[in-house]
């Protein structure tokens, strides 16, 4: 069935049916076989709808829409090969929302149209804001199903270059210090967590062989452990495309060098590590969602070398050692705050 906002836009087809459009982060893959429309391409910035999605070349699964694929090759046809309109789907962060809205209108014809859906909860409701910075031109165009859908009219082009949403901060924990780099919609955007900084904190004095950062986000956790021992071999993974963007710059700011892979959960992971190290995600966009983590658990086993170890930080209350002893049953808590644990689970 497809979620509240692909309702919403099936209801608005017509806005969607002529043209070519980008829809940016559908919730689901279906919505491109629910609209008429056959060139409506799609953009990812979540590893798991990408894979659903036919592979072809009309779904891209990146940080960002790179415009010089719109750019016109052909002088005789100005603005060809961008397109007619971009739909997103109103992201968790506003921030983030700021970032898709400054990449699509660099990737839409001057007179083109730029959507935005999500559910009333949402943020939705600050789309005027949001679009300020590309267009004056701002209607609301429909209501239902406990969501809104915005449009922005785009009346010049625009440039955009996601390095400028980049920030670097410098994050010390005990005696290291580590360069890392964050981009709006990744977790904590700009400041260490304290349940990473208590897995870090924690970390073991000798780290050895293989070690995999699962759900490694701006890719703190690795870049930490791999200055504290440089002689791991160390492999970072997160659905997000922009968490993996991020982990990228941080090694390279750290002169640090590492495997970054893309993946839902442990799906694309196809090497047995040593130790694995995690500060799950508990959030599935704007939802509180524990299914992904939960499944991680079962699975890790599968990752891990015998006498591999997971070392796994969360809130206190969530019933997460039940959960590893049905999978490792070697389970101690090894550091604790008035809110997070940090596990300790041995193959």
């Amino acid at each position: 069935m497809l979620s509240t906002t692909s309702q919403v836009l099936v209801r608005n087809k017509e806005q969607f049916a002529e043209g070519r459009w980008l829809f940016v982060n559908p919730p689901e893959a279906d919505i491109f076989s629910a609209l008429d429309n056959p060139n409506i391409f799609g953009f990812h910035q979540f590893y798991d709808v990408f894979q659903q999605c036919p592979k072809n070349n009309k779904h891209l699964f990146s940080a960002h829409y790179p415009v010089a694929l719109n750019h016109n090759q052909n002088p005789e046809k100005p603005n060809s090969e961008l397109f007619d309109g971009a739909v997103i789907y109103m992201p968790k962060s506003k921030e983030h929302a700021a970032l898709l809205i400054a990449n699509m209108a660099a990737c839409v014809k001057p007179s083109g149209n730029i959507f935005l859906v999500g559910e009333n909860k949402s943020g939705i409701k600050s789309a005027d804001k949001l679009f300020a910075k590309v267009s004056q031109r701002i209607n609301k165009i429909d209501s239902a199903r406990h969501c809104s859908l915005y449009c922005a009219y785009i009346e010049e082009k625009h440039s955009f270059d996601i390095t400028k949403f980049v920030q670097y901060k410098d994050i010390q924990v005990n005696d290291v210090v580590c360069k890392i780099a964050f981009l709006p919609g990744i977790f904590n955007t700009g400041a260490l967590d304290p349940a990473s900084q208590l897995l870090i904190e924690n970390l073991p004095e000798k780290l050895t062989g293989k070690v995999l950062d699962f759900a490694s986000g701006s890719g703190v956790i690795g870049c930490f452990a791999a200055k504290i021992n440089p002689e791991i071999t160390l492999t970072l993974c997160d659905v997000s495309a922009l968490a993996t963007y991020c982990s990228e710059l941080s090694l390279l700011a750290n002169n640090l060098k590492a495997n970054v892979i893309a993946s839902n959960g442990l799906a694309e992971i196809s090497h047995k590590f040593n130790t694995v190290l995690t500060n799950p995600p508990f959030h599935t966009g704007i939802k509180t969602d524990y299914s992904v983590t939960d499944k991680f658990i079962k699975e890790v086993k599968f990752a891990l070398l015998p006498k591999g170890t997971l070392m796994l930080v969360a809130n206190r209350f969530l019933p997460y050692p039940d959960i590893i002893k049905g999978s490792l049953p070697m389970v101690s808590t090894v550091a604790q705050t008035s809110k997070f644990n940090l596990y300790r689970a041995q193959k």
